[in-house]
């Protein structure tokens, strides 16, 4: 698996972006991507989100980048807008990716971002114009194989536009290191709903930020369920900047053997009445781990703000561990409702002994109330038909995952 360093270089991502063909204006980021890449160290554990996920060993540079990867995106467009390549898109829709690419996630902003910044391929633009809504979900599916890949998502909705997005995650059991943006700018009175089913392969890492602006009276809904991959950090923010704009996270987890699953949530709530509300639980067999940190910033000019968030996790075996930190910073005294809470420890004993007592074993008994646990997240998602088969991947694996 080894490469050049040479492959992350500004010089061979401004040649690449070139052989192309692309705009002068993004062959210009993707060198200043590059520059930022080789110039910023890896995250240490001294940093807040990555105190419980130490990266400082990994080499991205030692990942050879998937020439041949490219997303796949079905799912038909509403009238004038946009549903596939990010490439393609250059040509039809230019001046809606030269305005929004890179400013809700900056290439500079760190690592991971930089190096994506540098070396996405093809990507995917999601374009909803204005007043218009997608007859049906639009489905990108990223599978990745060896090496690298670089997942690149824009979406905007334009104002009272409507659009749902899956996006499809897996690869097989090899290395595969996966460093993705998802950026949404979600303009006034516009709705989207954005679903990750993450099913990565059994010695991936993946390493990704979604960052939505979100503008008055916008509506923007993240679900995340996680059930694949070595390790898997989703960095998930909302930036509430219009009044009465709204943001819902919800994320399921369940984690078996060695798997490490690392949250990090932010709310910032900076339009009057804005609101949010963050849902995040796991269920925890063999000796995997789960990390949760969640930031609900409510700024000065929030005034009428209420946001939640909570982390639950249930620890199924006595070799899983669960960190939970939720923050509040609340800089004003006009709020409606700001609360927090998390909780870690294992499944109800008395519920426990009920359901066995009605003549379910051990493992159907949990498999049970697991699924009950995650109902409260899972019937959240607004996905008809997909949140069924959830249901049934979450069964399956707890049905075999390690309980001791």
């Amino acid at each position: 698996m080894a490469t050049s360093t040479a492959t992350y270089s500004e010089t061979a991502a401004s040649e690449a972006a070139r052989g192309r063909g692309e705009p002068a204006w993004l062959v210009d980021a993707r060198a200043e991507a590059a520059r930022a890449f080789v110039a910023t160290s890896m995250p240490s554990p001294a940093l807040r989100p990555w105190k419980y996920t130490d990266v400082t060993a990994l080499d991205v540079e030692s990942f050879t980048p998937d020439a041949a990867f490219t997303p796949r995106v079905t799912g038909t467009a509403a009238a004038g807008g946009f549903a596939g390549s990010l490439v393609a898109a250059l040509a039809s829709h230019g001046e809606v990716v030269r305005e929004h690419l890179g400013s809700v996630v900056p290439g500079t902003e760190g690592k991971f971002t930089a190096a994506n910044a540098a070396q996405w391929r093809e990507g995917v633009l999601v374009h909803a114009p204005r007043g218009q809504a997608f007859a049906a979900p639009v489905t990108v599916t990223v599978e990745g194989r060896e090496g690298a890949i670089f997942p690149r998502i824009l979406v905007v909705a334009e104002p009272a536009s409507e659009v749902s997005i899956i996006l499809r995650t897996s690869s097989p059991a090899a290395a595969l290191l996966v460093a993705g943006v998802i950026e949404v700018v979600a303009q006034a009175d516009s709705r989207v709903r954005l679903l990750i089913d993450t099913r990565w392969g059994a010695d991936t890492r993946e390493f990704t930020t979604l960052r939505a602006k979100i503008g008055r009276g916008a509506d923007v809904q993240v679900g995340s369920i996680v059930l694949g991959g070595h390790i898997v950090k989703q960095t998930v923010e909302a930036l509430m900047e219009g009044e009465g704009s709204t943001s819902t996270i919800r994320g399921v987890a369940v984690g078996d053997t060695e798997q490490h699953f690392d949250f990090v949530t932010l709310q910032e709530l900076i339009g009057k009445k804005s609101s949010s509300e963050v849902e995040i639980k796991t269920a925890l067999a063999g000796a995997s781990r789960s990390v949760y940190y969640g930031v609900t910033r409510v700024e000065p000019t929030a005034i009428g703000a209420s946001a939640n968030q909570e982390n639950r996790n249930l620890l199924l075996s006595p070799r899983a561990k669960a960190d939970a930190d939720p923050v509040l910073e609340i800089l004003t005294n006009e709020v409606i409702r700001c609360g927090h809470g998390a909780t870690v420890g294992p499944v109800d004993q008395d519920a426990l002994f009920y359901l066995r007592s009605r003549g379910l074993d051990m493992r159907q008994s949990l498999v049970l109330l697991v699924t009950g646990f995650f109902q409260s997240v899972i019937s959240g998602l607004d996905a008809p038909g997909l949140v069924e088969e959830l249901e049934s991947a979450l069964r399956e694996k707890l049905a075999t995952a390690e309980l001791e």
